[in-house]
């Protein structure tokens, strides 16, 4: 059902096999139903500080770290570079916006999807541009017995977030693995874009507010409509991975 999409990559990227070992789960609209939060927390700070933004432009630039967001808003908003001091008082008012929000629950699915994908021998990793480090103690409730707290990569461990491959490149380093021993599962455009420019299979599933054309055009290998549908369709997913392994 999936052979022309997987067919396709490997073809792309030069690749003969796959030999799945690892899936890359990003964080924040992939395991959580957080994005509406993190769009209304930076409307709100960026409107404070005077400066125009929309919710859908913080879907658009999901995945960002917080001082890149805030200079890419800055910049569309003024043509002008934010400073350093507006780009921390910014984040850090985003920050304290989000904390007094309901927290964020599970996407539909996505605890179904984590136990298929360890039940069938595979690693879970998290690749996120958060750098708060508390969403580990959120995971351990959420997601309990599913997700090693070292299988982790933040905004804190690398120099430059997504849509730069750094985060994912990072991912592949810290577990040891070859991109065709890994792959992706996103929800965002600057996260689709870091994955494919790590040389990453990338499955995107569309949980927030944008147009599936935008996803697709980013690059995602594949597309689903959310994570009851992700995990309904993984073992035939994973079936027609296994199939270009041999």
């Amino acid at each position: 059902m999936f052979s022309e999409a997987i067919e396709k990559y490997l073809q792309q990227e030069q690749l003969n096999r796959f030999d799945l070992k690892a899936v890359f789960f990003d964080m924040d609209g992939v395991l959580y139903d957080s994005m509406g939060h993190h769009a209304a927390s930076w409307t709100k700070a960026f409107t404070e500080a005077g400066i125009h933004f929309h919710e859908e432009l913080a879907y658009l630039n999901e995945g960002r770290t917080g001082a890149s967001t805030v200079l890419t808003a800055v910049k569309e908003a003024q043509n002008r570079t934010a400073t350093d001091d507006e780009i921390q008082k910014i984040y850090r008012r985003k920050t304290e916006i989000l904390h007094t929000m309901s927290r964020a629950l599970p996407v539909e699915g996505m605890k179904n999807m984590l136990e298929q994908v360890k039940n069938a021998g595979l690693e879970i990793w998290i690749v996120t541009g958060s750098s708060h480090m508390r969403f580990i103690d959120n995971l351990k409730v959420d997601f309990p017995g599913l997700i090693d707290p070292t299988h982790v990569v933040t905004g804190k461990d690398v120099k430059h977030g997504k849509p730069h491959p750094e985060p994912y490149l990072m991912a592949l380093e810290k577990s040891h693995l070859e991109r065709q021993q890994a792959m992706v599962i996103e929800n965002a455009p600057l996260g689709i874009q870091s994955a494919k420019a790590a040389g990453l299979f990338t499955v995107a599933i569309n949980t927030g507010i944008l147009d599936d054309d935008i996803l697709t055009d980013n690059g995602c290998d594949l597309l689903f409509d959310d994570g009851i549908e992700l995990a309904k369709n993984w073992k035939k997913l994973l079936h027609g991975l296994q199939i270009f392994s041999q």
